[in-house]
């Protein structure tokens, strides 16, 4: 088990110049900003960056800002190129190794106008376990990945985290709006923005966990476990208000939500 004094200490042997934190504003990045905020700040210049997609839930940016105030550290908002420009248009297998390796240009090119040659990312062991291939983008931009060298599980960094006092430990998990979609699905803006106001829709209704999943006209919805006695409670509010956006068949999934869940053959 990973002590917040141990990651402490291995953060500081890291801050040797200016050093960029990418950014997204969820719990593993979170915690890697906040370690490098009290290993760098003020000898050397730290700086979040959020990239900003039509694939990037709206929400996501508005948290990461706020998450970045909190932890007072500027965000600058970096925004990608269009889907068809990075070839993800069509929602490829590789689709997260295409966009990580256009967010880590990106970085780059921010760090060479900036002088700087440290980049920071969050992601930790537990990443290892499961299909992400933007690991392989991540790895070939030359960024640090702390959590993961120091050994940390999710649970390592949700603990950290309240020992630091940060209310976001218990933040759920996000993700691109392009895994709602199946593989080989046109990554049109129009429908992402309509995933994106329905999921948003459920969040006023108070649901915490949300994934709506798209299989041509039906969507499925994965809620936490703890949460489906609730949606069938507010099921006519639900349909109706997903109807309204322009769904024909909305369906609830009784296993809860998964990570990755598209990505099951």
């Amino acid at each position: 088990m990973v002590s917040l004094e141990s990651a402490r200490q291995y953060f500081l042997t890291l801050a040797k110049g200016p050093a960029i934190v990418a950014f997204s504003g969820g719990v593993d990045s979170l915690l890697v900003l906040k370690l490098a905020a009290e290993a760098f700040l003020p000898q050397h210049p730290l700086y979040a960056l959020y990239a900003s997609a039509p694939w990037m839930p709206e929400h996501a940016k508005r948290e990461a800002i706020e998450a970045a105030r909190i932890i007072n550290v500027p965000l600058s908002v970096i925004e990608l190129p269009a889907a068809p420009t990075i070839d993800i248009d069509s929602n490829p297998l590789d689709r997260c190794y295409r966009c990580k390796r256009a967010v880590f240009n990106a970085f780059r090119t921010f760090a060479l106008d900036h002088n700087i040659d440290i980049i920071l990312e969050g992601s930790h062991v537990d990443d290892l376990n499961v299909y992400r291939p933007g690991l392989k983008a991540i790895a070939e931009s030359g960024a640090l990945s702390p959590l993961k060298t120091l050994g940390m599980h999710k649970s390592d960094v949700r603990r950290l985290l309240a020992e630091l006092g940060i209310s976001l430990a218990q933040k759920p998990s996000g993700s691109c709006l392009a895994t709602r979609l199946p593989y080989g699905a046109n990554l049109d803006t129009t429908i992402l923005k309509r995933i994106d106001e329905s999921e948003s829709v459920l969040a006023h209704m108070g649901f915490q966990q949300i994934r709506l999943r798209v299989h041509g006209d039906v969507v499925r919805l994965e809620l936490s476990t703890e949460e489906l006695c609730k949606a069938l409670d507010l099921r006519r509010e639900i349909v109706a208000e997903l109807k309204k956006l322009g769904w024909r068949y909305i369906t609830l999934d009784l296993e809860g939500f998964r990570s990755g869940s598209m990505d099951i053959s």
